[in-house]
């Protein structure tokens, strides 16, 4: 192209630039620049970003100062090297930088103002860092994602919540996302300062700005309505998540249950018990027993019954007390037959059923003792293992 005296785009040595970068040819990609006689600023800049990206810090600042010899500099071609320096810990030498682009009369923009916001998050001067964000605010430009996400993130980690829900209002007004890592962050410092309200109204903002809520986020704000009792809102917070398709965690479904327990809610217990573990969840040991009794006390272990078959089928889960809840329930529901079964898998694990559930089984007269042998297997082992059960129970008296 050279030789046929066609002049190739920017872009072109833009992109020779970069390879030679990527495969770390530094020198041979200022060589190229240098012999093409190439003057535009572009592959200046991809050359400088190359230099910075291998560390080679000092090729940058020569280059910097050639392009500023032959005014082809731009104010990307300082923040390159600013950027660089502020995520590296030099925020002193980020400083002189903008001290000489404001000499050199190169106008600062958001880009430099982003990166001085980086280098002060990174050396924990968080106050410094808020007071160029206001100075962003001021007038009126926006940060870039990365600064954004470690000033709202930092700021949180330093319990800075009024500040750090300073700053997402007015980026979230802008409509400028922020990544939902330090949203969930903003979330729970809010909410962990007792601010629900507040919490909610930044969730609304989420949706307005297109940030993203993790699951682990509306776990947080689920919870601190239910601590508070207000079940309403509680209400109104799942039928938005609903509406906007979210998905329920372990721990949501977990709030949501206890929640609807004290306000002895059976029904939408026993809803959200069925739905839990037809999505696969099962929450541990303890808790599971906790719930499964608030619906047997309810007699209404019928209405999971296909939830009660996915928990047998983690054997890993059920200990001789869940063992004894559920045949105790059923058999009180009158469902005997499955509760006769799930004694049969008792007696398989070698397990003995408690003095309540021998009680229950044995009854207090013939008429009830006679009902006990319809529960009992034609299978003999299992006749003598009930048997035995049944003289422990009564004892030698």
């Amino acid at each position: 192209m050279m030789e046929s005296e066609i002049p190739p785009a920017p872009n072109i040595f833009v992109d020779l630039v970069d390879c030679f970068c990527e495969l770390c040819r530094i020198n041979e990609a200022i060589w190229f620049l240098e012999d093409k006689h190439v003057l535009e600023t572009p592959p200046h800049n991809a050359l400088l970003e190359g230099c910075c990206d291998a560390g080679k810090v000092i090729e940058a600042y020569v280059l910097l100062e050639t392009m500023s010899e032959r005014n082809i500099a731009d104010s990307y071609s300082w923040n390159i090297i600013i950027r660089w320096l502020c995520e590296n810990g030099e925020t002193r030498k980020a400083y002189e930088l903008v001290g000489r682009m404001i000499r050199c009369s190169i106008i600062l923009d958001s880009a430099t103002y982003s990166a001085i916001i980086i280098g002060n998050c990174r050396l924990g001067k968080y106050e410094n860092a808020m007071e160029v964000f206001d100075q962003v605010c001021a007038r009126c430009w926006v940060l870039d994602f990365t600064s954004y996400s470690e000033l709202v993130g930092g700021l949180c980690d330093f319990k800075e919540t009024q500040e750090a829900a300073k700053v997402f209002s007015y980026m979230s007004m802008k409509k400028c996302s922020l990544d939902s890592f330090s949203f969930h962050k903003l979330i729970k410092c809010v909410c962990d300062s007792g601010q629900i309200n507040k919490a909610l109204r930044l969730w609304q903002l989420a949706y307005y700005s297109g940030t993203s809520c993790s699951t682990a986020t509306h776990s947080t704000i689920m919870y601190e309505l239910s601590k508070l009792g207000r079940t309403k809102d509680l209400f109104v917070f799942l039928s938005r998540m609903l509406i906007e398709g979210c998905n329920f965690d372990l721990e949501a479904y977990c709030i949501l249950f206890q929640s609807m327990r004290e306000q002895n809610q059976v029904k939408e217990c026993v809803l959200f018990f069925n739905k839990m573990l037809n999505e696969g969840l099962l929450p541990d040991p303890d808790t599971l027993f906790d719930q499964l009794s608030f619906i047997a006390n309810n007699s209404q272990l019928c209405m999971i019954s296909a939830a009660i078959d996915k928990i047998l089928s983690n054997g890993e889960v059920l200990s001789p007390a869940m063992h004894g809840l559920l045949i105790n329930g059923l058999w009180k529901e009158g469902k005997r037959h499955e509760a006769r079964q799930l004694l049969d898998l008792m007696l398989e694990k070698g397990w003995l059923p408690d003095a309540a559930t021998h009680k229950l089984l044995i009854g207090c007269d013939g008429r009830e003792e006679r009902s006990l042998e319809t529960l009992v297997s034609d299978n003999s082992s299992t006749h003598d293992s009930v048997s035995n059960i049944l003289a422990e129970g009564l004892g030698d008296k």
